[in-house]
């Protein structure tokens, strides 16, 4: 149950508080008169409107001032994105003053102007940390990956692999869907998307069971802004960022709502630019003696996107709405890379220097159909939701090599090598799911549903090597693979109070069908299992800011497409990547302990055990001087985190966020190469300040530090950096402008090593990262807000498994 950890301290420490004279108690309420729980409730002098003492509403959104003296008052109403709200004066005489409902509103309309309140970057609840990226100026111009990579506890490797806590296997949803995507195709999108579309981002560890069982880790969920005002209204933005490559985006929202129909739409464009430059130092042994590979890539990158979603949500009656959505997202990638390696040894080749120049183009185009129906049966929160949805997901590239042989003074010694590749990939996704909830009097409620997810992929990739002026194909690198997977899911949920005592408890079942077939190999895997993955929350209170709990839950981590599909990706004739059409699902076992002190101080401590854990290696075939990486299997893997969240106030200055994330890793398997036995301890650390400027300027100034740490084979070194944003409310409210600098002292590289049996590989990966960049947005239309109904669709969990080659 979501924020039961708040929910629990308000309200026991509401109902424990002894009645006395001089009380003042009251309600808060909205537009639509819904108890707002959590809302700061301030006891103010009614002569110089100084602070007398102040309280935070309970689940039922009750306050209540006790001890008073005698005396004139007023009490003040206030919630992060409404506006703040007064009762009249009245006069204490040592008796009880019930003041009734006092009703906030979402914003604030003065004189045309819009005042929303703003909510910090980092935000902790009972069950998740929230990201809220919409008023943020640091993260404004950049990409939803680079957003991540600032998140608390979320680090992003070399390969856009993303870890929480130390640990990958993680489930990134949009909108609560799974986008089904392989983690290439996931980073591709992730960084193709503005951070201007993202209202928030969720970061859960333990999910309940209502929860796909998908994301070992935890999910990452990435909530997209919807306009949710009434009449006609939109807006638009505008950004530019300049490093060593320009980036710029633009972006139009458009909205009309009325008691019967919410029609919606937004379009972005972004244009992007990036470079990177890439060095590998290898060793390989050979006999007695080493052939060493001393490799220096550059990588120069640009892309562009095109976004558009269109919907229409209708109110066939008080209780039933129904909707559709349609999404599109088109793309392309470019590339020129150019590369050299210096080769010298007991086993080097015949040439001292491979150089390798490439040309690469990626176009993609994916749409997303939903219809979805909610009904409310009363006001006690029983509802039922359908949504299904139906993805189709397709993109070409074509790639041209160059390889020239040369010796160490620059004469070729053989011909050139050239090679190019075609190759394709069609992803067809359609899911279905039905969500009910129930609330009993008794305090007992129950949720129950069921999904269905069935996806096909047909991936097909052709080499062809120039011989004689005559393109031929290259047999041993060609081939075409389809991987189908069906997955049928039921869950319930049931949840109760008693006292102070919160229980919620789940059970999950998946039942998997999946295919792999490579067609040019001749090779069919096929898999058919079913689980069932149980979950329990216990919370409680101890005195009034104390709070506890406790969780369990089984999850697993199926392998994305692309890690299945045996395909070779070439970098040259020694250096490639290839899938593993035998990987097996992974299975985890999480328990967690959190502890909040009031709203000061939040504590977690998490362990999961793994088995079968999907991780990268590097696989060497040393007489051949060939090095490359896959996926593969590890019998087991252990994992503790330790997360410390503390907001410090500083007065009418501004706040700062400090989070500490240790954790500990232990990775025990035999692998080709021998026998892995790795542990580590590793920290992340985030501090954001928050400052108010003269002028009605707001400043941004976050840090981050990345310990060193192994993973797996992988050992990282640290890494950390600084960015700096300033923002400013201009034209009467309804422009925002925003400037910023990333990565101020330019430090955020990554280097990655592993030393392994016989593996001696040394990486260091150097991106355009400190830029310069500002942003201007203006909202237009009707500024009264009214909530949307919030629901999630059916295919987010299956898209998130197809990767991006970005």
């Amino acid at each position: 149950m979501k924020n039961l950890l708040f929910i629990t301290i308000l309200f026991f420490s509401f109902i424990t508080a002894k009645a006395q004279n001089g009380i003042v108690k009251g309600k808060v309420v909205n537009n639509e008169n819904i108890a707002q729980e959590f809302t700061n409730v301030l006891l103010l002098n009614a002569s110089d409107s100084s602070l007398i003492k102040g309280v935070v509403t309970n689940y039922d959104g009750e306050f209540l001032f006790e001890k008073l003296t005698e005396g004139k008052y007023l009490v003040e109403a206030s919630l992060v994105g409404f506006s703040n709200s007064f009762s009249s004066i009245f006069n204490s005489k040592n008796d009880v003053i019930d003041l009734g409902s006092i009703t906030i509103s979402e914003g604030l309309e003065l004189s045309e102007v819009t005042v929303v309140a703003k909510k910090p970057f980092i935000e902790m609840k009972a069950d998740k940390i929230i990201v809220n990226v919409e008023n943020s100026a640091v993260n404004a111009g950049n990409s939803a990956l680079e957003v991540l990579q600032k998140s608390p506890g979320v680090t992003v490797d070399k390969d856009n692999n993303i870890s929480l806590r130390g640990k990958q296997g993680v489930l990134v949803t949009i909108n609560g869907k799974n986008q089904y995507m392989s983690g290439d195709e996931l980073s591709r999108m992730l960084e193709s998307m503005p951070a201007e579309n993202i209202k928030n981002i969720e970061i859960i560890s333990n999910p309940s069971a209502k929860f796909d069982a998908e994301g070992n880790s935890g999910i990452i969920n990435i909530n997209l802004k919807k306009n949710e005002n009434y009449g006609y209204n939109g807006s638009f933005n505008a950004g530019y960022r300049q490093g060593v490559k320009a980036t710029y985006n633009t972006g139009l929202d458009l909205n009309y709502r009325s008691e019967k129909i919410n029609i919606y739409g937004s379009g972005s464009f972004y244009d992007w630019g990036a470079y990177q430059n890439l060095d590998l130092y290898r060793v390989i042994p050979f006999g007695n003696g080493q052939t060493t590979f001393d490799q220096q890539t550059n990588m120069d990158m640009n892309g562009l996107s095109v976004n558009g979603k269109i919907g229409l949500d209708y109110t066939i009656s008080p209780s039933t709405t129904i909707g559709l959505l349609f999404k599109n997202n088109i793309g392309q990638r470019n590339m020129d890379n150019s590369g050299m390696t210096n080769i010298f040894g007991d086993n080097a080749p015949g040439f001292s220097n491979l150089s390798v120049s490439s040309i690469s183009g990626n176009d993609w185009n994916q749409n997303s159909y939903n219809v979805n129906l909610m009904h409310n049966f009363d006001d006690n929160g029983t509802n039922l939701t359908f949504d299904a949805d139906l993805s189709l997901y397709n993109s070409a590239g074509l790639n041209n090599y160059d390889n020239l042989y040369t010796d160490s003074n620059g004469n070729d010694v053989q011909n050139p090598f050239k090679l190019k590749n075609d190759e394709s990939t069609d992803i067809k996704i359609f899911a279905s799911k039905l969500d009910f909830s129930k609330s009993f009097t008794s305090g007992y409620k129950i949720d129950v549903g069921a999904k269905i997810s069935m996806v096909e992929t047909d991936n097909d990739t052709r080499f062809e090597a120039l011989e004689n002026d005559v393109w031929v194909n290259q047999v041993d690198r060609t081939n075409n693979f389809i991987y189908k997977e069906n997955v049928a899911a039921a869950y319930a949920n049931l949840a109760k109070s008693f006292g102070k005592l919160s229980v919620q408890a789940g059970l999950r079942m998946e039942h998997t069908l999946s295919e792999g077939n490579s067609m040019t190999l001749d090779e069919v895997v096929s898999r058919k299992y079913t689980n069932l993955f149980p979950s329990i929350s216990l919370s409680h209170m101890v005195g009034k800011n104390h709070s506890f709990s406790y969780t369990y839950s089984k999850r697993l981590n199926r392998p994305n497409y692309q890690s299945l599909n045996p395909f070779v990706g070439y970098l040259d004739d020694y250096t490639f990547e290839k899938g593993n059409p035998f990987l097996n699902p992974q299975y985890s076992d999480a328990f967690g302990i959190n502890y909040g002190l009031g709203r000061s101080l939040f504590i977690s401590a998490n362990y999961s055990y793994t088995k079968d854990a999907i991780s990268e290696v590097i696989e060497q075939i040393s007489d051949e001087n060939k090095t490359y990486q896959t996926n593969q299997n590890l019998d087991n893997m252990n994992s503790a985190s330790l997360s410390i969240t503390a907001p410090i106030t500083l007065k009418e200055f501004g706040v700062s966020r400090i989070n500490l994330t240790g954790f500990y890793n232990d990775f025990q398997s035999a692998i080709p190469s021998g026998i892995l036995d790795n542990q580590s301890f590793g920290y992340n650390v985030y501090i954001g300040n928050e400052f108010n400027l003269p002028a009605e300027i707001s400043m941004e100034l976050s840090a981050n530090y990345q310990s060193g740490l192994t993973y797996g084979l992988f050992i990282v070194t640290p890494q950390y950096g600084i960015d700096l944003g300033f923002s400013k409310t201009i034209l009467k409210g309804k422009g925002t402008l925003k400037i910023g600098l990333d990565d101020v002292f330019k430090t955020r590289n990554n280097k990655v090593s592993v030393l392994q049996d016989d593996i001696n590989l040394k990486v260091h990966n150097i991106r355009d990262t400190r830029r310069a960049k500002i942003n201007f947005a203006y909202k237009f239309g009707n500024n009264k807000v009214k909530s949307a109904r919030r629901r999630s669709t059916a295919t987010e969990d299956e898209e998130s498994r197809i990767q991006s080659n970005n």
